[in-house]
């Protein structure tokens, strides 16, 4: 691991606290930082997103891998007497805790911000610059991102908009702290009945094609070619949202969804990237 890293905690405007890994570089490149934002249930040590970090920090990048307030399953959250964690999150509270990070790291002396996601946490990055077009993020990378919707789910999956109406149905009733568990990206995920709505019901606030673009930045995203084909698809049609001009796509071979044996492409792919639009 580069030995410039530092964990660093950060407090959310509502009150959640958050943690992460900042992987200094040696010689780094100046006020930039690459923000990573792990998918569903993962956290800032694990998954690829830590292997990227470490090694683009090698090659002059600073990388901050954050928790989410979805991290990991189930978790303590707020003054520690709720639960939180990925089967309680809204997905719309990516944004106070993306802000709060990026603010923080601005308290520090970064002023130019890249926004890596990995699976969910592509979601997360597109959707919130997206909707906060900030100046100071100068790119984002959607690393498989998934298509995780009302329309594409109801497409692949028969017991979806039945499992979804249940759903609702408890949130209406004042039950939507219920767990309940439910497929998610080919493995079984466990859901407060509110946060699977808010991840995706109808409103489809989860397809963000639309927030690819107006992202107002270069776009880089990837997918595994061993990896479902709606992963290629939703890639590709991200770049295509974002235009040639501002967008790249690339499908590494043999990577499956966590690019397991395959990291040094996708390290060497974002480094390129990232010489030709932020350095």
């Amino acid at each position: 691991m580069n030995q410039g890293a530092e964990v660093h905690q950060f407090r959310t405007s509502d009150g959640e606290t958050l943690h992460g890994l900042l992987h200094r570089a040696d010689v780094s490149r100046g006020d930039s930082v690459l923000v990573a934002v792990h998918g569903v249930a993962m956290n800032f040590y694990s998954g690829p997103l830590p292997v990227f970090a470490n090694a683009l920090a090698e090659r002059g990048w600073n990388a901050f891998c954050m928790n989410t307030r979805g991290h990991d399953w189930i978790v303590r959250a707020g003054d520690l007497t709720a639960f939180g964690g990925a089967a309680y999150e809204q997905f719309e509270d990516c944004l106070l805790d993306i802000d709060a990070v990026l603010n923080g790291l601005k308290e520090q002396g970064y002023k130019r911000f890249v926004l890596v996601g990995h699976s969910l946490g592509s979601v997360k990055a597109l959707f919130y610059q997206g909707r906060r077009r900030r100046a100071d993020v100068v790119g984002v990378v959607s690393c498989s991102a998934p298509k995780q919707f009302y329309a594409a789910r109801a497409g692949e999956d028969s017991e979806f908009p039945k499992r979804m109406a249940e759903a609702e149905a408890l949130v209406a009733g004042g039950k939507g702290a219920e767990l309940m568990w439910a497929p998610a990206s080919g493995a079984t995920g466990l859901f407060s009945a509110r946060t699977y709505v808010s991840k995706y019901g109808s409103h489809e606030t989860t397809d963000v094609r639309s927030h690819a673009a107006s992202l107002g930045c270069p776009l880089l995203t990837t997918a595994g070619g061993i990896e479902a084909p709606y992963f290629r698809e939703y890639a590709r049609e991200l770049a295509e949202a974002a235009g040639p001009e501002r967008a790249r796509c690339i499908t590494v071979p043999e990577a499956n969804h966590f690019y397991s044996g395959c990291e040094s492409v996708v390290i060497d792919a974002i480094h390129e990237w990232l010489e030709k639009h932020v350095a």
